[in-house]
């Protein structure tokens, strides 16, 4: 897994009640900002002020640290035992990775999202082979905020997701998934196969190395019709590797037409 710090910032959030205004003056208990300064009074922020302040690039920023709560979200990895991760824990993270697929789908923060590499602060529940349902919750859960990433094909930023969820080694994480998901988890991973592949970067992936492309393949839940598609732009000479496919036992279902 990735080196990832514990905070996003070296500033991070600190969950005290001090009051980020002039020289330590309460806050406006209107709102977050001191309406002269524009000074923030972090810890008492509601999401509806945080998400406002999105729209300001100097505190965009830290705003989305402040509702993404990481540290939510790295107090559950030594729980990741069956003996210790309980239901309610499982529950608890899954309520903040709703919010991470909301600022994952939303096309004024996702590139802040991918900038700070949010998403790999949740492979480790996709790297986990238990199947009990506190498990499968935070899988599936996982997946849709990658999925969110993924949404707009046409839309450039699409792209540079493809890019960085292939950087940072999501493609395994999600035949994983398909091993040892359910059935929700198994679709969601294959959807978000086909979205990858989808991509010119992404079919070149998948086909570089061969047996990459095998393994992909022996994933059952992917469905036929994904398949059938990435041969289809293989037979069409699309991808650097498409003679790759000719040294692969395609079965027949695949190039039928």
């Amino acid at each position: 897994m990735l080196n990832l710090p514990d905070s996003l910032y070296p500033d991070p959030i600190q969950g005290d009640n001090s009051v980020m205004s002039n020289g330590g003056a309460p806050a406006n208990n209107n709102g977050p900002c001191d309406g002269a300064s524009k000074a923030i009074d972090w810890p008492s922020a509601s999401v509806e002020d945080l998400v406002v302040l999105l729209r300001e690039p100097e505190h965009r920023e830290k705003a989305i640290s402040s509702l993404t709560q990481i540290k939510e979200v790295l107090s559950i990895y030594k729980s990741l035992t069956p003996e210790k991760l309980t239901m309610k824990d499982s529950s608890k993270v899954c309520d903040v990775l709703v919010l991470f697929e909301c600022l994952a789908t939303h096309p004024q923060t996702k590139m802040q999202f991918l900038n700070v590499q949010i998403h790999c602060y949740l492979y480790p529940f996709l790297e986990t082979e238990e199947t009990s349902k506190p498990f499968q919750y935070l899988r599936l859960t996982s997946l849709g905020v990658i999925g969110g990433l993924l949404k707009e094909v046409g839309d450039p930023s699409t792209k540079v997701a493809v890019h960085c969820l292939l950087e940072s080694g999501l493609f395994p994480l999600c035949l994983k998934s398909i091993e040892y998901g359910n059935e929700l988890s198994q679709s969601t991973a294959s959807w978000i196969m086909s979205r990858i592949m989808m991509q010119e970067q992404g079919l070149q992936y998948c086909c570089e190395p061969a047996n990459r492309l095998c393994a992909i393949m022996k994933a059952r839940p992917i469905t036929l019709k994904n398949l059938q598609d990435l041969f289809q732009k293989l037979s069409m000479g699309c991808g650097p590797n498409a003679e790759a496919v000719g040294d692969v036992a395609v079965p027949h279902i695949l190039i039928a037409s």
